[in-house]
């Protein structure tokens, strides 16, 4: 590791992201401690503080990161000719997205903002590109509808994808509850795409 006087901030707060990441990673959302990631990168408690204001602060830009990895791994994986059968590979991303990064996923729901505390703007704008993301591709399946339904249809097909994640998420991770849960996400999606399409044609 070079010497701390070798790093820039954001040199610094890429290394605390990246560190807090791999505790939420394998040890859970639960050990991540403002002091462990001082010490898996060499620098005191107090330097974290110059970069971040505070621990929800610092959870916040990880979760926005975590929405932004899931939105570039579904847009990468499109396929040219989008069919409800194409909304179920979608699908299957995300479910595949949340198996292999359990703990960052799982942190998005698990850790709340004090009340009266208001998500900050990069946080809802990187959850909301998700959300035109996956509106863009349902609009690529030609259906009579406004700009609004595409969006809100969107939100209800992720929402209830996220269902069907954060109930593997606190059962074990064993294969069968692995392929269980991949079968009623194709399920779900399939009824809920063949349901809009009839419903608004």
């Amino acid at each position: 590791m070079a010497r701390r006087s070798e790093h820039s901030q954001e040199e610094i707060k890429k290394m605390i992201l990246e560190a807090a990441e791999d505790i939420v990673q394998e040890y859970g959302f639960s050990a991540l401690k403002v002091r462990k990631i001082a010490a898996d990168i060499g620098y005191t408690v107090g330097s974290i503080y110059m970069v971040f204001t505070g621990m929800d602060d610092l959870i916040m830009h990880i979760k926005a990161r975590t929405w932004r990895k899931l939105r570039i791994c579904l847009e990468q994986e499109r396929t040219e000719q989008i069919t409800v059968q194409g909304v179920e590979d979608m699908a299957l991303v995300y479910f595949d997205f949340t198996v292999c990064n359990k703990g960052l996923w799982s942190m998005l729901f698990e850790h709340q903002l004090p009340i009266g505390k208001v998500a900050p703007e990069f946080y809802m704008a990187e959850y909301q590109q998700l959300v035109v993301s996956v509106a863009l591709l349902l609009k690529e399946l030609d259906i009579q509808c406004s700009d609004a339904q595409l969006h809100q249809a969107a939100q209800i097909l992720l929402s209830s994808m996220q269902g069907v994640c954060m109930q593997l998420a606190i059962q074990e991770g064993t294969r069968e509850n692995i392929e269980l849960a991949k079968a009623q996400i194709v399920f779900l999606v399939n009824c809920l795409m063949r349901g809009w399409i009839n419903g608004v044609n």
